[in-house]
């Protein structure tokens, strides 16, 4: 989880510094994507964490 937070960091930092828009080659629509698939990754991670210590 530590390290999907990282990424969602480094996602962000790619998109502000990206110069043009979508469609430019300048990685934007990646970093997008990639933060999305961070997200989610992290979050299904904290569920399984949180299910693994419930059911001990």
């Amino acid at each position: 989880m530590v390290a999907g937070s990282a990424a969602v960091v480094l996602g962000v930092l790619v998109a502000a510094t990206a110069d043009g828009g979508l469609g430019t080659g300048n990685g934007l629509g990646g970093a997008y994507v990639a933060m999305l698939v961070v997200l989610v990754g992290t979050a299904l991670g904290g569920l399984a964490t949180a299910r693994s210590r419930r059911t001990g």
